[in-house]
């Protein structure tokens, strides 16, 4: 199967007729991303509630292992209802089977708002760690992991992105992150990027910071795999 911009306008009936029962509600943000990929599957995350309790339901039954995947998930989802599903598509992805092809990947949709087009963007190696802990903690505790690489550690709370100690609101500011983000990172050696994200947020919003963030100069910042999706009650029992 391929995925391309002609393909969008006959795709998103699809997703809204054929899965009616539920609904999928795409990301919409202004963010770049790839449009053409051959050779993929989709898997859909869906919104669901059960006893006043929101769940993430992925159908995942159509899953090829050696194609790309490509992950559709509702913007209304909490983050915190997603870890395990991310976790589970990682492991499916990579796992060394007898189908197993190197090569392809993992992506995120959201439907690009300037040109109308559904857009994708990578997350191959990331990983979700613990809500008990921050990226400071972290990379205090592992301070060999990233020699004399230049860290930032970025934090969001769905309204407000702080970049060291820098505030700026997202996604209003985006020109000013940018400027910030690279006059932290001088030319040379790329900065690495941690991302503390509070897991209460829908995921629309992560999405539209997520493709900002990987779409950056990867000659000055790049972001890290390892991201922080924290709850802010276990932060403040440390």
């Amino acid at each position: 199967m391929k995925f391309s911009k002609a393909a969008f306008f006959l795709f998103i009936p699809l997703v809204f007729s054929a899965c009616r029962k539920p609904d999928i509600y795409i990301p919409l943000n202004d963010n770049p991303g790839v449009t053409g990929i051959n050779n993929l599957s989709q898997v859909y995350v869906f919104f669901k509630t059960r006893e006043g309790d929101t769940l993430a339901d992925m159908h995942k039954n159509q899953i090829i292992s050696s194609t790309h995947y490509v992950v559709h998930i509702d913007r209304r989802l909490p983050l915190h209802t997603l870890i395990n599903h991310l976790e589970w598509l990682h492991q499916k992805r990579h796992k060394k089977t007898i189908h197993y092809r190197p090569g392809f990947h993992l992506y995120f949709s959201h439907i690009d708002t300037v040109n109308r087009v559904m857009r994708l963007n990578p997350f191959d190696s990331l990983e979700v760690l613990s809500p008990f802990y921050d990226s400071r903690s972290y990379a205090a505790k592992y301070p060999k992991t990233y020699g004399r690489m230049r860290v930032l550690h970025l934090d969001y709370d769905g309204d407000t992105l702080r970049v060291d100690t820098l505030a700026f609101p997202y996604p209003g500011a985006k020109a000013r992150i940018r400027e910030a983000v690279y006059a932290l990172c001088p030319e040379g050696a790329p900065c690495l990027m941690f991302l503390n994200a509070d897991y209460r947020m829908t995921y629309d919003r992560y999405n539209a910071l997520y493709g900002f963030l990987v779409n950056l100069d990867s000659t000055r910042v790049r972001l890290a795999h390892k991201q922080f999706w924290y709850n802010p009650a276990e932060l403040k029992r440390r």
